[in-house]
């Protein structure tokens, strides 16, 4: 049964794909290489690290203070009473927790917006590629993932894609 639908749905995309290339022309773009490769995209990816990289320092400079407390805590609990300790250790842990809620913070707050600029991107390459797709005969343009579409260079579409979309910049 499995070779059956196997070889049906075979025969299928063959035809499909035979029908496309008799009737007009297959291309393909790599979406990820557009929005990092554009102008919008590197500028977008360098605001993106230096945001990053403040956000870093921040908990660093958080978690290192943290460290130090947690040092020198260790080394004065035998001197402390029982109640001071335990105040002690319940404020490092507090400080402890709101470090990793602040770190989880940044990094969802980094991430939504890292998907909201490629969906803002996206949006005017799809414009782009509607357009050379119709003004020059594209039946199927496909988006090229890892492990995906292989295809003949002459059919690659991005850096094209690229260009106009950073002139519309």
């Amino acid at each position: 049964m499995k070779i059956l639908y196997i070889s049906m749905v075979s025969v299928l995309i063959s035809t499909g794909i035979s029908f496309a290339q008799s009737s007009g022309k297959i291309g393909y773009i790599d979406l990820q290489r557009v929005i990092l490769e554009s102008k919008a995209g590197k500028t977008a990816k360098a605001a993106f690290a230096r945001e990053f990289n403040q956000k870093a320092q921040a908990i660093e400079q958080r978690k290192q203070a943290l460290d130090r407390d947690k040092d020198n805590f260790l080394k004065q609990s035998a001197a402390m009473n029982e109640d001071a300790r335990l105040r002690k250790a319940e404020e490092i842990q507090k400080r402890e927790k709101e470090l990793n809620r602040t770190r989880d913070d940044y990094r969802d707050e980094l991430q939504k917006r890292d998907i909201d600029f490629s969906k803002e991107i996206l949006t005017k390459v799809i414009e782009i590629v509607n357009k050379i797709g119709t003004s020059e005969g594209y039946v199927i343009i496909v988006e090229k993932t890892e492990g995906g579409v292989l295809c003949c260079k002459g059919a690659d579409l991005t850096e094209r894609i690229i260009k106009v979309y950073d002139a519309k910049q």
